[in-house]
């Protein structure tokens, strides 16, 4: 990992020494390194170690799901980030902004004040799916700046999934990253951002264009990264390239042999928005199932649920006329005891062959 990490500080150099540089990894929740859920210590300690040579200030932080006292420093323990950071890990929530931003859905947010004060900023975000959004990468894992139930309050406030994803570009735009590094060793497929099917990739994807980055991610998992919506939003607004034969690219990649894709979709356009209205919500849209073999009873989901579609019978039932399709609880849920159902797991296309030969694209320059 550390010869991984020199090689893309100097692929990317950028002026670190007395420079203040916060690394954001992506901790979700109190989740140990070998469920993959989040951004592996081994990755962080490397680059504290590979940064503090450089002379930089560093500093280690995210704002995980849950929240409450104590919560951010208990995820980043049992995460092993705390200790990964070797002493420069920083509980982002306790400094926070009340700031303005240009968006059609959010006038102000809450945020991290290490964020906007940062010179030099890194993100690094896992290489999963998710259920909502099909993919989070380092777009989604700048949702993270936002402090304590600032999360809910979005999800709350844009429930439709086109807007909540034009909502995560506005937040992306808060403080765009100067370069990201993607945990790519293990990555997930299936049903994200805190399921359980791993799949070993051996990589670490790094560009200085994080939207660029999880445009390559979306094609490896056999998604084309113009139907996933803040991918397609953010290219529009000129952030990046998405399609990864119009980008540089050093090293080889393909297409992933039958990635598992996430189980919900959601269709794009005013085709797709009658679509949903007649098929995908009544029909199609997974629904969420508590395995009460698993359910410990925590009442996490319930005190995170943004719509307060959930209570506590025997084990937490959901109100699915409240219920946004969020899947905060599902990701959320430390036991991992939330499922999805839904008939379309029978014809869902998740197991898919590439109906091309794989593709590689060598360096170019």
């Amino acid at each position: 990992m550390d010869r991984a990490v020199e090689e893309i500080l100097q692929t990317f150099p950028l002026p670190w020494k007395e420079k203040k540089v916060l690394i954001k990894p992506n901790i979700l929740g109190p989740y140990p390194p070998e469920k993959g859920i989040t951004t592996h210590p081994s990755l962080i300690r490397s680059l504290v170690k590979a940064l503090r040579k450089r002379g930089a200030r560093c500093a280690v932080g995210d704002n995980p799901g849950l929240h409450g006292y104590t919560a951010n420093e208990r995820c980043a323990r049992i995460s092993g980030i705390l200790e990964a950071a070797e002493g420069d890990y920083i509980n982002l929530a306790r400094d926070s902004a009340r700031i303005s931003l240009e968006s059609r859905f959010l006038d102000k947010l809450v945020v991290s004040r290490a964020v906007l004060e940062a010179d030099l900023l890194i993100n690094v975000p896992k290489f999963k799916t998710h259920v909502q959004t099909q993919v989070t990468g380092a777009v989604k894992n700048m949702f993270g700046i936002l402090v304590g139930a600032e999360k809910a309050r979005v999800h709350h406030a844009v429930p439709r999934p086109r807007h909540f994803s034009e909502a995560l570009v506005d937040i992306y735009q808060i403080r765009v990253p100067d370069l990201t590094l993607m945990d790519a060793v293990v990555g997930m497929e299936g049903n994200g951002p805190s399921g359980k099917d791993l799949r070993p990739i051996g990589k670490i994807l790094a560009s200085r264009n994080g939207v660029s980055l999880d445009g390559l991610m979306a094609a490896m998992m056999g998604i084309p990264p113009r139907r996933v919506d803040h991918l397609d939003i953010a290219c529009q607004r000129g952030l990046g390239e998405i399609a990864p034969e119009r980008m540089e690219i050093q090293g080889s990649w393909e297409p992933l042999w039958k990635f598992k894709t996430p189980l919900s979709f959601a269709s794009q356009g005013w085709f797709g928005a009658v679509l949903n209205r007649l098929l995908y919500r009544p029909l199609i849209k997974p629904r969420l199932k508590v395995r009460p073999d698993l359910c410990t009873r925590c009442e996490v989901c319930i005190q995170h649920c943004p719509a307060q579609a959930l209570s506590m019978q025997d084990v937490p039932h959901l109100d699915e006329k409240k219920c946004i399709a969020c899947y905060c609880c599902y990701e959320l849920c430390p036991s991992q005891a939330m499922e999805l159902a839904s008939w379309m797991r029978w014809i869902h296309p998740g197991d898919k062959t590439p109906k091309e030969k794989p593709h590689r694209a060598e360096r170019k320059a």
